[in-house]
């Protein structure tokens, strides 16, 4: 019993001494540059700290920088080619380490696709009169082009970026245009009253039920 009380004790304080270590892993920088093979093409990529959630992007041109401990292994991804690791090595003098990376593009084999010629242009004309072309799929879009549809979706459907992005340009383009000056009033303008007297036939300002 005293064997196995000391092969647990053992055993804890090697355990002990591991995460203690790792906790004591010293912390530096790494930055550098990211391009393709020739050296000059910034490429946007993913940096990411293998077995961990921690990670960045590269900016536009291509530079980098994230804190990262002694022995870890950084993973530089990037869709289109090869993966390339990096580990970070032990016993660092400082606190930065510069490392730029070369990725090389990936070769993709698709599957092999044959396409043949029809025999004759008849033949193509006789075939493609014969195609039995299924309304189901075109009744779908005119229902979801109806008007009645649509102005169901112009209600619930939330304004993307572009939207907002227009509206603020139109308001920043207004606000210079009358800078210095006593902005417009639409009570003024022919084309305003035009347009609310039509809202009033459509019954546009009417209370719904």
């Amino acid at each position: 019993m005293s064997s196995l009380k000391s092969y647990l004790l053992l055993g804890f304080l090697l355990l002990s001494g591991a995460l203690f270590a790792q906790d004591e892993a010293k912390v530096v920088q790494l930055s550098g540059q990211i391009a393709d093979e020739r050296g000059v093409t910034p490429l946007y990529t993913n940096v990411s700290v293998k077995g961990t959630s921690r990670g960045t992007v590269c900016r536009i041109d291509g530079f980098y920088s994230l804190p990262v401990r002694e022995n870890e292994v950084v993973i530089f991804s990037r869709i289109g080619f090869i993966n390339q690791e990096y580990q970070v090595p032990n016993n660092v003098d400082g606190t930065l380490i510069s490392k730029d990376i070369i990725l090389k593009k990936d070769t993709l084999f698709l599957p092999e696709a044959v396409i043949a010629p029809w025999p004759d242009r008849d033949f193509f004309e006789i075939e493609f009169l014969a195609l039995e072309v299924d309304n189901y799929l075109e009744d779908i879009a005119y229902e979801n082009l109806s008007p009645a549809k649509l102005e169901i979706l112009k209600q619930v459907l939330p304004v993307d970026g572009t939207e907002v992005s227009r509206v603020e340009l139109q308001k920043t383009a207004q606000a210079y245009y009358s800078a210095g000056q006593f902005r417009p009033q639409n009570i003024f303008n022919p084309l305003s009253w035009k347009k609310f007297i039509e809202a009033i036939r459509r019954g546009d300002y009417k209370k719904k039920k």
